[in-house]
């Protein structure tokens, strides 16, 4: 009698259901992963295709979960808030590999100065704060003849 007893009990609790939580919780780290450019320093690399790669592997977990949580109803909890994580994350993640691609798609400014182009003369502090115009460094380039090429590189900064 005790073991039916102890048999129903265990019946009445539902275990856990841990991909679900698992899978929320590599959806939501690959959603933060597209903030990660505006955190790194100038001049690190990151990988780019982690922001399309983690929420991939949480969606994956969350319809694991889900297929737990209907397959073995009995067993896993989980069938109502799984099935609304799992259409938001899909949703999310649909919007990310929308703005993966299209962030791209950025139209050219028509005042900037295109490859090959020649410049207007102008002056910029160096990095000892010092001006020096375009002509100073283009005079300066190969000696005697002509200048064969001058690389400008601009940073962004940091705020």
């Amino acid at each position: 009698m005790a073991g039916q007893q102890l048999s129903l009990a265990e019946a009445g609790r539902k275990r856990g259901n841990s991909a679900l939580w698992w899978g929320l919780l590599f959806t939501v780290l690959g959603l933060l992963s597209n903030f990660l450019y505006f955190v790194v320093k100038a001049g690190q690399r990151t990988f780019p295709w982690i922001n399309l790669i983690v929420p991939a592997l949480g969606l994956v977990l969350l319809f694991i979960g889900l297929k737990r949580a209907f397959g073995q109803s009995q067993i896993y909890r989980g069938k109502i808030w799984g099935s609304i994580a799992s259409a938001l994350a899909l949703l999310l993640f649909a919007g990310s590999i929308w703005g993966f691609f299209h962030a791209r798609a950025v139209p050219r400014s028509a005042g900037a100065p295109q490859v090959g182009q020649h410049l207007p003369d102008f002056t910029l502090p160096d990095t000892g704060g010092q001006p020096v115009s375009l002509a100073q460094l283009l005079s300066g380039i190969g000696g005697p003849g002509q200048p064969k090429a001058l690389l400008l590189i601009f940073y962004r900064g940091y705020w």
